[in-house]
């Protein structure tokens, strides 16, 4: 990645967060994109409830497919699709009063990536628990 895309609100943030932010990362030629974003919620049900629902929607992208991620946080989940030649490959981590996101636009689902993009979900929930 080579310069911020955008940053501010996560406007795809599910249910009612108190706070939330996303960054944007793309390649020089906007081709590939990597967006991290953390929500934070009042109560960890209302978290469960926002991280519920942010994986109805995904769940229901047509052509998804689930890609098994390891243990991350309370929940995980993981999608695939490939829509107008591009693949999009995102992961939703719950854990406590935080929900925690990372998508890959523009790069393959392999295994090599999904690890990578687990890598930095992970990192994402510790820094999240750190704030």
């Amino acid at each position: 990645m080579t310069q911020e895309a955008t940053t501010g609100w996560n406007a795809t943030a599910s249910g009612s967060p108190t706070a939330t932010r996303s960054v944007a990362y793309t390649s020089g030629d906007g081709a590939k994109k990597v967006t991290i974003s953390a929500d934070a919620y009042a109560t960890a049900a209302d978290a469960s409830a926002g991280y519920q629902q942010a994986v109805e929607l995904s769940r229901a992208v047509p052509d998804v497919k689930a890609v098994p991620v390891p243990s991350l946080g309370e929940q995980a989940f993981a999608g695939s699709v490939t829509q107008n030649g591009q693949t999009h490959v995102g992961l939703g981590v719950l854990d406590g009063t935080m929900v925690v996101g990372a998508t890959i636009a523009g790069y393959e689902a392999t295994p090599e990536n999904i690890a990578k993009l687990t890598d930095l979900a992970r990192a994402e929930v510790v820094a999240a628990k750190n704030r």
